[in-house]
């Protein structure tokens, strides 16, 4: 609920009050003017002729005079109407101006001092940032709401408003239709023998006690006293599936109906299509599948590559040593040839007492390449796997009659 300021009544206000007084002439308040900003400067309140920022209007719907002790001068209370039915965007409703005028037939008197008649800004009143109201748009229907404002008219001959007959009727117009006994005199309700008129109840009809009511075309129907059956029918047609989390039979409960147990151990799922991952998945009604275990296959298992470490190796073994003899040679020491594949000569001494021959050993090396195998054991039981998601078991039963 916004927080208004006290109304200020305006300078046009105060000169509309001072013609009326001076001319015996009523004020009239014609309209409220509610806007979604406030004064710049609070001060000049009183200075202004139209609210900051207008929005909408609101009708006059009511005017009352309002007791208060504390003042000699009469107090008043006006209503202004509005609704957002015509609002595109919503706002924040913040201030609001009652706009008046002073009630002649002529306005040529140099007593009016220029006025013509013109509507003015005769109160304001707003709302400080933070403490307004919000009206939103028209997409959210609202009620129609009132707007109430209370000031002082001193020395005015009288106050008066402008109602508009086809948003409003007043609290006087009213009272007096409701006391007017000639205001309803054409509408005659209905009676034991005779229909109303303009509408209201026809007669009732010859033999019709209670269980009776007036149908939409104006008739009266009896009511239909419906059985377990008919109830049933409207709620659960034929094809209409329940479950039960008890053993409750619905061919028991509700007799005249037939039901079968469906769906033992499966799950429902939603005809129609379905995309995930970029797949199309379609089920039609009736459609069957999936399974409670499942063994996968080969073609089913996560695609991985194996990493086993794995190398040639290439190593240099000794083949056979046999020992050699050499002739002693100043210039060929130990130069002789070896055969094929031997190193030549590594390890000789000379001949003992002096003699000319050399003794020494050769040594053959071989290389081989060794290519090591290397053997996978299998693994896994070969078992089926629980393919279902957590469950609960409940009992389903469809209608087929």
């Amino acid at each position: 609920m916004a927080e208004f300021h006290n109304i200020t009544v305006t300078n046009d206000g105060m000169k509309l009050i001072s013609l009326a007084s001076a001319m015996q002439k009523p004020i009239v308040f014609d309209r409220m003017d509610i806007g979604d900003s406030r004064p710049a400067d609070a001060s000049k309140v009183a200075s202004l002729t139209a609210v900051v920022s207008k929005r909408i209007e609101a009708t006059i719907s009511d005017i009352r005079v309002v007791t208060n002790a504390d003042v000699s001068e009469a107090r008043y209370r006006i209503l202004g109407k509005y609704s957002n039915s015509t609002l595109t965007t919503g706002f924040k409703l913040s201030e609001v101006g009652v706009i008046a005028h002073v009630e002649s037939n002529y306005y040529q008197d140099s007593g009016w001092n220029g006025y013509a008649g013109e509507n003015l800004l005769f109160g304001y009143f707003y709302a400080d940032d933070g403490k307004e109201d919000w009206l939103p748009s028209k997409d959210t229907p609202m009620d129609d709401l009132q707007m109430g404002a209370y000031f002082t008219v001193s020395n005015a001959t009288s106050i008066a408003v402008y109602i508009n007959e086809e948003d409003n009727v007043s609290r006087s117009d009213f009272n007096a239709h409701l006391t007017d006994k000639n205001a309803h005199s054409d509408v005659i309700g209905c009676t034991s023998t005779s229909d109303g008129d303009r509408g209201f109840v026809p007669q009732p009809k010859k033999g019709m006690q209670d269980n009776y009511y007036l149908g939409a075309d104006g008739t009266w129907k009896q009511v239909k006293q419906r059985s377990v059956k008919d109830i049933i029918d409207i709620i659960y047609p034929v094809g209409f599936v329940i479950a039960t989390t008890g053993d409750q039979n619905p061919n028991q409960l509700w007799p005249g109906t037939t039901w079968k147990r469906t769906l033992q151990g499966r799950v429902p799922i939603g005809a129609g299509e379905y995309w995930e991952n970029g797949k199309k998945f379609s089920y039609s009604v009736g459609d069957t599948g999936g399974e409670a275990e499942h063994k996968l296959t080969e073609s089913e298992l996560a695609k991985i590559t194996p990493k086993i470490a794995s190398s040639t190796l290439a190593v240099s073994r000794v083949a056979q040593i046999h020992g050699v003899v050499t002739n002693y040679s100043s210039t060929n020491q130990y130069k002789d040839v070896p055969k094929n594949g031997w190193s030549g000569t590594i390890v000789s001494g000379e001949e003992s007492r002096g003699g000319n021959k050399d003794h020494g050993i050769e040594v053959r090396n071989v290389l081989e390449t060794l290519s090591p195998s290397i053997a996978i054991a299998s693994i896994g039981g070969d078992e089926r796997h629980e393919n279902r998601p957590p469950f609960q078991g409940v009992c389903y039963w469809v209608r087929t009659q």
